[in-house]
């Protein structure tokens, strides 16, 4: 299904005129982001490059979107459609009124099967996007404002200039009750699923002020698998290849001695295994900086999901190249490589770990984890031997 939405999408795109793309490297050197996280990332100077020559495009674009946060590397854990790396579906449009590009994005939700009735939209208070959605046929009642935090990318919260807009989120509704407040979408997420977004470009943050750009237009970005999510009715990790992956890892685990894995962590494994397998095949290595770091930080807690789910620290190289041969066919040999000798330097830094422990078995955690990344659930692992 995953296939036959992103073929549908492109051809749907190309016989409109649309210039396709491939997908642009995760790794890049935009200042304000680590990875290509959304569609636009790569075409941002189409917007604000005066130079630009801007025009109506299409893509699917494999993004990455993890930061290395203990919290956010365990999204996945409690969260069955999530996934750190994922394929977004994105289009850039120019010379067009808000009604003309709302019909668009509508008409691209209906084409690919969602019906209208199950949708829902938020949209900031003072734009004319409400009015373009009715203006489209969508029922008053479908229709959100969102008062707060309206913009999308605030780069400028945190003291980096870019790209600033205002735009409609659209939710998919997995039953017919009636909804009358944005909070009850926020506080329901197993009835709610966020599909995509259409969003005017209007202008560049730069410190404190708003300035205009050189070319306004409107981004669209949708996530391939949400889509699939819906239309098959099943949770991210029940469709292929998800299903085939989750399948393999709790297979292995248990020959090593585990016990049954439990969902969430099958799905923390299996996230992190497809995030270190894209970034390695695209050149990157772990280190101590930026994007190496993430990619450190990533096979970590993988390793660490692993003995945790096993009870014993032990080589991961069987389920490393088992996962590489299913997911990353023709690449086996250099990820099993890479994310092994990264394993041989963490079991060094966990070994010094463990002889200071031995010497000193009242140590402050904190001290551990601070000066060699060894969290608390390792100890009981580290005290064994």
């Amino acid at each position: 299904m995953i296939k036959q939405i992103k073929e549908f999408l492109l051809a749907y795109h190309q016989a409109r005129g649309f210039t396709l793309y491939g997908s642009f490297p995760l790794v890049t050197d935009d200042p304000t982001v680590l990875f290509t996280n959304a569609t636009i990332t790569p075409f941002k100077h189409f917007f604000g490059d005066r130079d630009a020559t801007p025009h109506n495009y299409a893509l699917v674009q494999r993004c990455l979107r993890v930061g290395g946060g203990a919290g956010e590397l365990e999204t996945a854990r409690a969260d069955p459609n999530y996934s750190s790396f994922f394929e977004m579906f994105g289009s850039g449009l120019f010379d067009c009124s808000h009604r003309a590009a709302t019909k668009y994005f509508l008409d691209i939700l209906v084409h690919i099967g969602l019906p209208k009735a199950s949708l829902r939209f938020t949209v900031p208070e003072t734009t004319m996007f409400a009015t373009a959605l009715v203006e489209c046929g969508v029922d008053e009642s479908s229709i959100f404002a969102i008062n707060e935090n309206s913009e999308f990318w605030q780069e400028w919260r945190f003291g980096k200039d870019g790209l600033i807009g205002k735009g409609i989120t659209a939710i998919y509704a997995n039953d017919d009750a009636r909804v009358v407040s944005i909070d009850e979408i926020a506080n329901a997420p197993q009835s709610f699923v966020e599909i995509g977004n259409l969003i005017h470009v209007y202008g560049k943050a730069e410190g404190e002020r708003v300035v205009s750009i050189s070319y306004e237009g409107f981004d669209v970005g949708m996530g391939v698998e949400r889509l699939a999510i819906i239309l098959q009715g099943k949770t991210l990790y029940e469709l292929a290849p998800f299903y085939e992956l989750v399948e393999l890892i709790a297979k292995h685990i248990k020959v090593l001695g585990g016990k049954n894995a439990d969902s969430g962590t099958l799905r923390v494994v299996v996230d992190h295994l497809r995030s270190i397998n894209a970034l390695i095949q695209e050149g990157l290595r772990p280190g101590n900086k930026q994007q190496a770091f993430v990619l450190r930080k990533l096979i970590r807690s993988l390793l660490e999901t692993l003995w945790l789910s096993v009870g014993r620290i032990m080589s991961s190289v069987e389920i490393v190249h088992a996962f590489a041969e299913l997911d990353v066919p023709g690449n086996t040999a250099l990820v099993t490589k890479v994310v092994c000798e990264e394993e041989r330097i963490f079991r060094r830094t966990l070994e010094r770990g463990r002889n200071v422990l031995v010497k000193n078995p009242s140590l402050d955690p904190e001290i551990l984890k601070g000066t060699y990344g060894i969290r608390q659930s390792l100890l009981p692992l580290l005290q064994k031997g």
